[in-house]
């Protein structure tokens, strides 16, 4: 097949994300992809361009938070930063993704951005307003990353790829999907109730993820399922206007 152009939106604001960027690239190259990488700082005939030559979206994970004023709702007082230009970038490749009609693949931060931009809200801190919450975040101890399980949906895309209906993943995040947005339907959850997973409900590949299936994809089958339905998707979504 000829090689899909999977863009990626840059996180290079602080040291925490610049340093794991590889870990986006490597599962794309190894699916047969190729990998854009799309500065924030792109104006927005810029971003058309890039958008343009694009067959599918990857969105990375981020150590910031989307901005609440987005789906409605005052900041809490556990809110992490925010960079706007982020957001922006985010919901721009999006926009045009929803138009042209391009696979989409959240991670962490990426699917919060995915939810919110359609219509959903988000849980502004996991640890303050979900009663009896598993560790979601190992707050840097490397040594010990958080992991727990999540149950998929039966007949969900995401149990398909996995084989079964029980994983255990890791977790790196203090938010997570609250309301679900328009098209879209949880497919996975956390034993405190937390959703850990989206899908687009009318079958396009869009799917949006708060674990890392990037960290240690090589040797999890289930991550390099997801990696190559994604590849393989944008590779059909491939067209002459969209060539380079």
């Amino acid at each position: 097949m000829t090689k899909p152009w999977i863009g990626i939106p840059t996180r290079f604001q602080d040291d925490h994300t610049t340093g794991k960027i590889r870990s986006y690239l490597e599962p794309i190259l190894w699916a047969g992809g190729l990998p854009v990488m799309i500065p924030t700082f792109a104006t927005s005939s810029t971003l058309l361009e890039y958008a343009s030559r694009l067959d599918g979206v990857l969105l990375p994970g981020s150590s910031s938070d989307i901005d609440p004023a987005r789906y409605g709702e005052e900041p809490h007082p556990c809110l992490g930063k925010m960079v706007p230009d982020r957001d922006a970038l985010d919901f721009a490749l999006l926009d045009y993704s929803e138009k042209a009609n391009l696979p989409v693949f959240g991670i962490c931060f990426g699917a919060q951005s995915l939810n919110v931009f359609r219509g959903g809200t988000l849980v502004q801190d996991i640890p303050a307003l979900v009663e009896k919450a598993v560790p979601h975040d190992d707050h840097g101890e490397s040594k010990q990353p958080a992991r727990h399980f999540v149950r998929l949906s039966k007949g969900s895309l995401l149990e398909r790829l996995a084989g079964k209906d029980l994983v255990e993943v890791n977790s790196f995040h203090h938010q997570s999907a609250g309301h679900i947005g328009k098209g879209l339907q949880a497919v996975a959850t956390a034993p405190d109730g937390v959703i850990e997973a989206v899908e687009d409900s009318n079958g396009r590949f869009v799917v949006g993820v708060q674990w890392h299936p990037e960290r240690g994809f090589r040797e999890d089958n289930f991550a390099q399922a997801l990696f190559a339905m994604f590849v393989q998707e944008a590779a059909k979504s491939k067209s002459p206007s969209r060539s380079v």
